[in-house]
């Protein structure tokens, strides 16, 4: 037996990788494979799940904005591996809310694209290594709008907020937008131009949002879309006798979460200086809270306290 024909330590490339995991619902323990990733100093590959239709018989039609959000950060992460290569896993910056990246470990394998379809077809029921990449390959290429849209459909705080009032006062419940209180999508296809504002009470007018260290860059830009809508609403009222207050409410992780890094802890505090420095700007108040009833009870009680 010719011992060349048995792989080497020599022949054998390392390298880092990671899961890339899809949180369908936001503070949920549930997580699914969606891709693998193995970069080292020569280059990367990233492995994506190729049958997402999987997905359908979990969550029907809302199965598509799993299946975008999952294209778009494949899209993202591409590019954030060719620019920051391992950083790009061990200091991540999650484009899309709802997709983030896992453990990092340390491999050997033939090739980044073995290694990264090895594990692939280990972890993920939503891969198939008889099919390649030829089904991601096909797909329409995925708008950064349908994107945003399908982040801002993930952060379930508006809708947690909203039960909690019901919870606490009959009838309250009404001051929150239609779709909040049916339980549904925030926003609708084609609907992106419009403005969205989660609760319009007698005295107060609140957006909220979602502080995500996993994903912090998407956390803000759909914090400022927010921001954006307030102003204009604030601005259609026009009596000053009729004028409520304008608040952008957020949730921000504890500083005592054990799954919140130190690293992370200093980003969400930067960008929380800078959107507090836009709130400023545009006379609207931005308030932080780290829970869902205090976030409620701020609402029940401003009447009193105005």
């Amino acid at each position: 037996m010719d011992h060349s024909e048995f792989p080497t330590i020599d022949r054998g490339v390392r390298a880092l990788w990671a899961p890339v995991l899809l949180e369908p619902i936001a503070g949920s323990y549930e997580r699914l494979v969606v891709g693998v990733v193995a970069v080292n100093s020569d280059g990367f590959h990233l492995e994506l799940a190729n049958v997402l239709s999987r997905l359908n018989c979990l969550y029907g039609e809302s199965a598509a904005a799993a299946v975008t959000a999952v294209q778009i950060a494949g899209k993202c992460l591409q590019h954030d591996l060719a620019q920051r290569s391992r950083d790009a896993i061990l200091q991540p910056e999650s484009a899309v809310s709802g997709v983030v990246i896992g453990e990092c470990r340390e491999a050997e394998g033939f090739s980044l694209e073995q290694m990264a379809s090895s594990w692939m077809a280990a972890l993920s029921s939503l891969y198939d290594a008889t099919l390649g990449q030829d089904a991601l390959v096909l797909a329409p290429e995925p708008d950064l709008m349908v994107a945003s849209e399908a982040s801002s459909i993930s952060d379930r705080l508006p809708f947690l907020v909203c039960d909690y009032v019901r919870s606490q006062r009959e009838g309250y419940s009404r001051f929150f937008s239609r779709d909040l209180q049916e339980g549904r999508a925030r926003r609708k296809k084609g609907a992106s131009h419009q403005v969205v504002i989660d609760f319009a009470g007698p005295k107060l007018v609140a957006n909220f949002g979602t502080l995500r260290a996993g994903s912090l860059t998407s956390s803000i830009h759909l914090i400022k879309r927010r921001l954006w809508d307030l102003k204009v609403e604030r601005d259609r009222e026009t009596q000053e006798a009729f004028k409520r207050s304008h608040e952008m409410i957020l949730h921000r992780p504890s500083m005592d979460d054990p799954q919140v890094t130190d690293q992370q802890q200093a980003n969400i505090s930067e960008a929380l200086q800078a959107l507090e420095m836009q709130a400023d700007q545009e006379d609207l108040r931005l308030l932080t809270l780290n829970s869902v009833p205090a976030i409620g009870e701020r609402l029940l009680r401003y009447d009193e306290a105005a």
